[in-house]
């Protein structure tokens, strides 16, 4: 069976989070920088998208919601896990005109339906009236078909969908002891540890969203799809990508990263579904002090390696990054 025939399967790690995972969630996965959300902001005004409203989908504890809320008139933040709505709830922020964010239990094949959209936009009862729709490292758990067609629903003609996501874990080659080492064990530690627990949406995520369904990968074979998503024009889709491999010019940083303490680190890396699904599967072990923790484990060998160079010795941090590819689908005027 291809991967097209698949069923959709949901993401089950982040859904299922309670209050306290969320507030750790919240904390160590930090904010977008101010570059990058003005480079997503004009994007969608550059080709005419309005402030009115912002809809961001798989928001988490509404960390990018809260970077981009003030940029908009109005702003939802939907997410399907319970506990991560009641954390972002519980971490206040305006809109441009000071209204709060408002948080929603929702999913993004079912964005038409929610009931905030109704009550924020009376007018059209919750149809065409969203100017953005976002998703932060969130589309990859998607069902995309039915995604773009609740989009076409609601998004304002000339309105965008932004999807955008930080895929791998890397390091600065510029200023990181025994560079080459470090990299090599990091590289192990993501396609080898933590691979058999990395789903098809990890996969997408870790190649920047090349091979995610956009509307014009929906339609085959679907009339009526194909009749929806026509809306969407793929001339005026627009992909950027930042930092790719890895790769930071000298003098520069990452667009999502930077400097580290290994404990922090530690804890960032601790937020990655993979690594949650490896605890779990070896959690007696863990318990009964069989096995060692997979981060303990990796940052014990990096503080190792940096042992081995003069550099390196002493030093408890490194800069750190992802890279970031940016997905722009515009719906036609």
């Amino acid at each position: 069976m291809t991967s097209a025939q698949r069923p959709h399967q949901e993401e089950a790690t982040f859904r299922n989070y309670d209050t306290s995972a969320a507030k750790r969630y919240a904390q160590y996965r930090s904010g977008w920088s101010d570059s990058l959300i003005q480079t997503l902001i004009s994007q969608h005004t550059s080709f005419g998208g309005e402030n009115g409203l912002l809809l961001d989908i798989g928001c988490g504890p509404g960390n990018s919601t809260r970077d981009l809320a003030p940029h908009f008139q109005s702003a939802l933040g939907v997410d399907p896990s319970p506990g991560m709505v009641e954390v972002a709830r519980g971490i206040p922020i305006s809109t441009a005109r000071g209204e709060p964010v408002r948080y929603e239990v929702g999913k993004a094949e079912e964005m038409s339906s929610l009931p905030a959209l109704a009550q924020l936009s009376p007018e059209s009862h919750g149809k065409e009236c969203v100017d953005l729709i976002t998703a932060s490292t969130a589309a990859h758990w998607f069902n995309m078909p039915p995604f773009w067609a609740e989009a076409a629903k609601i998004l304002k003609p000339g309105g965008s969908v932004i999807l955008w996501c930080a895929g791998g874990f890397y390091i600065d080659a510029n200023n990181t002891p025994n560079y080459d080492k470090v990299r090599q064990l990091l590289d192990r530690f993501e396609l080898e540890v933590l691979e058999p627990f990395s789903t098809e949406g990890n996969v997408l995520c870790r190649n920047l969203y090349v091979g995610l369904k956009l509307p014009w990968d929906c339609v085959k074979d679907d009339q009526e799809l194909k009749d929806v998503l026509e809306v969407f024009d793929p001339k005026d889709f627009t992909r950027l990508e930042y930092n790719k491999d890895g790769y930071v010019a000298p003098g520069e940083s990452f667009v999502r990263g930077g400097r580290s303490d290994f404990d922090t680190m530690k804890k960032l890396m601790g937020t990655a579904s993979p690594v949650q699904r490896w605890r779990e599967a070896y959690k007696e072990q863990l318990q009964n002090g069989q096995v060692e923790d997979l981060l303990d484990k990796v940052m014990r060998e990096i503080k190792e390696l940096f042992a081995e160079v003069e550099e390196g010795k002493d030093r408890d941090w490194m800069d750190v990054g992802s890279a970031v590819a940016v997905l722009v689908v515009r719906k036609r005027r």
